[in-house]
């Protein structure tokens, strides 16, 4: 699977999936658990170690016909329909269902589709957006 992640140490991170390669991402322990469907692709950078990340925004797209689904664990957080974006920390309400949970993007009766997430990571590290 092809997932292509963006991370900033402490910080954040940015996922963007397409269609044609969504899986599983976990989102929970270090360089070497936090994967992106068993691959290489890791989430955590270095020796950083985090216990879970939330949404804070959300940028789609589709081909009009069908949906994607942002499922934490086997919870749907979140669908998308035709193209769009939410900045869920700029309303003051970032997405923090099941923050620890593994996740997954599905697209649902689409081929043609994209998402791109950017997540905030959970910790005990410092950074200047967590744990002060």
């Amino acid at each position: 699977m092809a997932v292509t992640v963006s991370s900033r140490k402490n910080t954040s991170f940015v996922l963007h999936v397409s269609a044609a390669n969504s899986g599983t991402i976990i989102l929970a322990g270090n360089s070497t658990t936090t994967n992106v469907n068993g691959s290489s692709t890791c989430v955590a950078i270095g020796d950083e170690v985090f216990s879970g990340a939330y949404i804070t925004q959300a940028f789609w797209g589709t081909d009009g016909v069908g949906t994607i689904q942002i499922v934490r664990g086997s919870t749907v957080v979140a669908t998308y329909d035709s193209t769009g974006q939410k900045d869920y920390a700029g309303c003051g309400m970032p997405l923090n269902v099941l923050q620890s949970a593994n996740l997954a993007v599905n697209f649902v009766g689409t081929a043609n589709a994209y998402c791109m997430l950017e997540l905030q990571k959970v910790g005990t590290f410092t950074s200047e957006y967590n744990n002060r």
